[in-house]
C-alpha cells in the first residue's frame, strides 16, 4: 500500500509505470486497490485521486483512455464513445466508476457536485 500511494503522481492520478502520465484506467484501478487494502474514501491521497477522475469526465459522462495497443484486430464501433479507443476507454470508465463508488457518501448523496 505504501509503494502505491508513493507512486501517486503531483496531479493526483496514478500512471502504468513511472515515465507515463497519469490515466484514468490506472487511477481507478490504482483506487480500487486502495479500498481493499483498507484505506478509506476519506485519506487525502483517495480524494486527490477523485478529484483527478471528476475533472477527467467527459461532458457524456464516460472517460477517454487513449490506447496503447497496436491495430491488429480489424476495428469495429461498438457504441461506447472514443473511436478507436473505445474499448479501453469503456474499461476506464469502468475503473473510475468503481473508484467513485467507494468515494461517495451515505445513499442519495454524490461524491461531487458538476
Amino acid at each position: 500500500m505504501r509503494e502505491l500511494l508513493a507512486t501517486q503522481k503531483a496531479n493526483g492520478g496514478w500512471s502504468d509505470i513511472d515515465t507515463m502520465e497519469s490515466s484514468v484506467y490506472a487511477t481507478g484501478r490504482a483506487l480500487y486497490a486502495l479500498q481493499v487494502a483498507g484505506v478509506p474514501a476519506s485519506n487525502t491521497a483517495y480524494q486527490r485521486g477523485v478529484q483527478y477522475l471528476l475533472k477527467a469526465q467527459q461532458e457524456d459522462g464516460s472517460w477517454f483512455v487513449p490506447s496503447r495497443a497496436l491495430a491488429f484486430q480489424p476495428y469495429f464501433d461498438a457504441g461506447f464513445p472514443h473511436g478507436y479507443n473505445q474499448w479501453i476507454s469503456a474499461a476506464g470508465t469502468s475503473w473510475a466508476v468503481i473508484a467513485l463508488s467507494y468515494a461517495g457518501g451515505p445513499a442519495g448523496t454524490t461524491v461531487a457536485a458538476r
